[in-house]
């Protein structure tokens, strides 16, 4: 595959793995997220994948999550993408949806079975 169809097929994985987070889909995030996955969160949480599962699928729902300016710069096997990200979730233990809006840095991997994203480091984006 060529640069360019590798870069819209990473962002189509990106956009199945935001619909899965709403949907709580856990087959799809299964497959996107390897077992060596490492999440961090914009307060700081650092998960791994039995973790996350757990937390997107039990404790936090998802009702919004949008995407935009992306950019993908793809290194071999591995790609790094960035850009926005604005939710609307729910948790569980808490009465009211929040909003956060934050930037994103994402590294997928292109293991035997595809593209798995192995690193999401999330930071809250500034005021204003």
């Amino acid at each position: 595959m060529n640069a360019e169809t590798e870069r819209l097929r990473l962002i189509e994985l990106e956009r199945q793995r935001a619909d899965a987070l709403i949907r709580r889909d856990a087959v799809v995030l299964d497959a996107l997220w390897p077992a060596d996955l490492m999440h961090i969160h914009s307060t700081g949480q650092v998960m791994g994948k039995d973790e996350l599962m757990r937390y997107v699928l039990e404790t936090l729902q998802f009702l919004q999550l949008e995407r935009s300016e992306l950019t993908v710069q793809i290194y071999g096997d591995a790609a790094l993408m960035t850009g926005r990200q604005r939710a609307r979730m729910q948790r569980a233990d808490k009465p009211e949806p929040v909003n956060a809006e934050s930037w994103v840095t994402q590294l997928w991997v292109k293991r035997p079975g595809g593209w798995v994203q192995s690193h999401f480091h999330s930071v809250r984006a500034a005021a204003g």
